[in-house]
């Protein structure tokens, strides 16, 4: 209640407005799009691919809580699979210009030392890093996905708590 109180303090907002705004922009996807950092960071197209995404999901899957729950960690996941793949996409463009550029290869000299290929670097940070987040997004996304699926061949628990109906054929 304490937490309401403040959010209406800050809002000037009655409760019963908090909460329709909420679940307003819950169904509509700005509340997805908003926790995740991405109203303000994520380019507007890519904003409208998730949100179509999530539309399209609860079309097919529901909107029931476990439905909602499972569509919008796969969109989170597809969101950072796209960022990853993108940073990875970044990194290609370094790893090739040092590789095969004008002036390739060449070594970062510190001093009288020479430090390594900066196209190591580059080549570890995709390995050890960028590589296995783009794997783990993927997974997450699939899971998810994979998750909505065995929701769908559950039977309806609507349907296995109502009381049977008697039904008589006259022939």
């Amino acid at each position: 209640m304490a937490v309401f109180r403040a959010m209406r303090r800050g809002r000037k907002e009655s409760e019963q407005e908090q909460v329709e705004r909420v679940l307003t922009s819950f169904e509509d996807g700005r509340f997805l799009i908003d926790k995740m950092g991405a109203e303000s960071t994520v380019d507007p197209d890519l904003a409208v691919v998730l949100l179509d995404q999530r539309r399209r999901l609860r079309e097919e899957y529901g909107t029931g809580p476990a439905a909602s729950m499972l569509i919008d960690r796969a969109v989170s996941a597809y969101r950072d699979f796209i960022r990853v793949t993108g940073w990875i996409g970044n990194l290609s463009i370094h790893i090739e210009r040092e590789l095969f550029g004008p002036d390739a290869p060449r070594a970062d000299f510190q001093g009288r030392t020479i430090r390594g290929l900066t196209v190591e670097q580059h080549l570890a940070h995709l390995r050890e890093g960028l590589l296995p987040l783009a794997e783990r997004s993927g997974r997450v996304m699939r899971e998810a996905l994979g998750a909505l699926e065995s929701l769908r061949a559950v039977p309806s628990e609507a349907v296995e708590r109502s009381r049977p109906v008697r039904i008589g054929l006259k022939l």
